[in-house]
């Protein structure tokens, strides 16, 4: 199993890839949680919770 600094580098760096790629039409607020998942392999209930605020680790 991961640990949670794990979970936040890949987290990170999929954001990061998604913002690239989607250019100025990137929106935080409307990351598709699937797509996150595809990438990330955190569970798209994590990352609603993780959305929820802001992605930050709470």
């Amino acid at each position: 199993m991961k640990n949670d600094n794990d979970f936040t580098v890949s987290l990170t760096q999929a954001l990061q890839d998604m913002k690239m790629e989607q250019g100025d039409c990137f929106d935080l607020a409307k990351v598709n949680l699937s797509e996150l998942e595809r990438r990330t392999g955190i569970s798209r209930a994590k990352l609603r919770r993780l959305k929820s605020n802001n992605f930050k680790e709470k």
